[in-house]
């Protein structure tokens, strides 16, 4: 498995956001929002989105940081040919890694370990 996060794994422009956001499907937890859409790429992409509402950027990196490594440990059980998008909702800071994993877990639809 790649132990590694490039930038072709990334979304990086506005337009790719706003693509993601009205075409996109969305998944709900309650402390993040996934939306989720096709692409023309062999390999998923990752956008993240945290803001200030969350906490500092202590906290919003944190946050950042765990959503990160969820994506680069799982993305050979994601679909191929996705865009994903995590929106981090208020609140996400003050929960564990654990937690942080099994949420997303759920949003993504990956099986339970």
């Amino acid at each position: 498995m790649d132990n590694c996060y490039p930038g072709f794994y990334r979304l990086r422009k506005s337009w790719e956001y706003r693509l993601l956001g009205k075409m996109g499907c969305k998944q709900y937890t309650p402390h993040f929002v996934l939306l989720m859409s096709d692409n023309t790429i062999s390999h998923p992409r990752l956008g993240i989105t945290v803001s200030r509402r969350v906490g500092n950027a202590v906290h919003r990196n944190r946050v950042k940081r765990r959503i990160r490594e969820f994506f680069r440990t799982h993305k050979s059980l994601l679909e191929v040919n996705k865009d994903y998008s995590v929106i981090a909702r208020h609140g996400a800071a003050s929960i564990s890694s654990f937690d942080t994993n099994n949420e997303l877990r759920g949003a993504f639809k990956l099986p339970p370990k």
